[in-house]
């Protein structure tokens, strides 16, 4: 058992095992192969005697030294050696053909031999140029099997058989490694797809965490130096300001553990909620909607990671005493509007204001602040999902209504 690991992933890894195993097989099993081959037509031809085991050691020599280059390429080695053993199996190859030629004419056993070098050459080329290189192989063997037809040199039979093993001996042994690499750039995509989406997911969590308990840690710092100043002049104040600090722990480590187990849904009224609690504990007087509209979860989702980041600012950048939160529906579109005092004066957006700007971006939204003397105001728009034509009511703007929290 392979744990810790999808059962896809390994799958795909063991059917990549075994494709290069019948790929390996494939292509060295060609060298027998012809061999075979070859033993058959040299059975069949006129030569007897010294001719034919000469005839028959070339044709051997050949192929065992083609399907050596083969092998080499196979294991990415030796490009030197792969040249130096394919230009001794041509070498091999003519010679034995020599041979056939002196006691009569040239019959097809050399043809898959033949097309084996062809392969070992369009080899050697980078893959975008191998397709051509094959052609060029092939057109220049059966242009000389042609032109010494012409001559008397081939039997019209050989020819035949030229034509049909020499293509297709070399496209079989060039096609097999292509799709075996395919097979591997794929693999390797599968792997890269993965290694993103766990990338993707560890960004995803960080902006969760960053949301989730930004607000959290500072108004637990926060409400920790208040009850550090009142320790001395008023213990009874600073005992309350450390109780309220436990709440908030508590609460940061439950928000915590939900972030890791991955059960946290983001939903608007638990934000409102949220951050009204947040707010009180940090003494700012906030005005938040009564009740949030029923949205779909991903129009929540944004707008809830809006009120969490507009209430981590708040409570980190600003020195508020009242804060105000507003949702509208206007048709198709939900506003959630955060307007505080005490800001300080303007700077840079933020890495939080311009995550939000991208993910409401997104969804088709669009996310604005502004300054007024020492006014911040943070607004986020974002569109509902479409409702059927016979469903669709006249437009409605709809303002939901608030309550203060002191």
């Amino acid at each position: 058992m392979n744990l810790g690991v999808p059962l896809e992933a390994e799958s795909s890894a063991r059917n990549l095992r075994r494709l290069r195993t019948y790929t390996f097989f494939t292509v060295i099993g060609t060298g027998p192969t012809v061999l075979f081959l070859a033993a058959l037509s040299l059975a069949g031809s006129s030569l007897t005697g010294i001719e034919l085991a000469l005839a028959g050691g070339a044709v051997t020599v050949s192929v065992v030294l083609c399907t050596a280059a083969l092998a080499l390429h196979w294991h990415g080695q030796g490009p030197v050696r792969r040249k130096v053993f394919w230009s001794a199996s041509l070498l091999m190859l003519v010679l034995g053909a020599a041979v056939e030629a002196r006691a009569g004419q040239i019959e097809g056993v050399w043809a898959a031999p033949v097309g084996m070098l062809v392969a070992e050459f369009a080899l050697w080329f980078r893959p975008g140029r191998r397709a051509r290189a094959l052609l060029l192989g092939c057109a220049v063997v059966l242009g000389a099997v042609v032109c010494f037809a012409q001559l008397g040199w081939f039997s019209p039979g050989a020819v035949v058989v030229s034509i049909l093993m020499v293509p297709t001996m070399s496209t079989a042994v060039v096609c097999q490694l292509w799709h075996y690499q395919v097979a591997q750039e794929l693999e390797r995509a599968r792997g890269l797809a993965a290694e993103l989406a766990v990338a993707e997911e560890r960004l995803r969590f960080a902006g969760e965490l960053h949301d989730v308990q930004g607000g959290n840690l500072q108004a637990i710092t926060l409400k920790a130096q208040v009850a550090r100043r009142l320790a001395a002049v008023d213990p009874e104040r600073a005992e309350a300001e450390m109780r309220a600090v436990e709440e908030l722990a508590r609460a940061a480590l439950k928000d915590a553990r939900e972030v890791v187990g991955g059960y946290r849904k983001v939903a608007l009224a638990d934000e409102i909620d949220s951050a009204a609690r947040i707010l009180k504990s940090a003494g700012v007087q906030a005005t938040v909607p009564d009740a949030a509209p029923s949205l779909d979860e991903d129009t929540e989702r944004l707008l809830g990671l809006l009120v969490r980041e507009a209430t981590t600012n708040l409570i980190r950048h600003a020195d508020p005493t009242a804060a105000d939160m507003s949702i509208v529906e206007i048709d198709a579109e939900v506003t959630v509007t955060v307007t505080n005092n005490g800001a300080p004066a303007p700077g840079g957006n933020g890495n939080g204001l311009a995550m939000l700007r991208d993910r409401f971006a997104e969804a088709g939204g669009t996310v604005e602040h502004a300054h007024d003397g020492d006014r911040f105001v943070l607004k986020g728009t974002v569109p509902k999902p479409q409702v059927p034509p016979q469903r669709r009511a006249t437009p409605v703007r709809r303002i939901a209504r608030r309550r203060a929290r002191r």
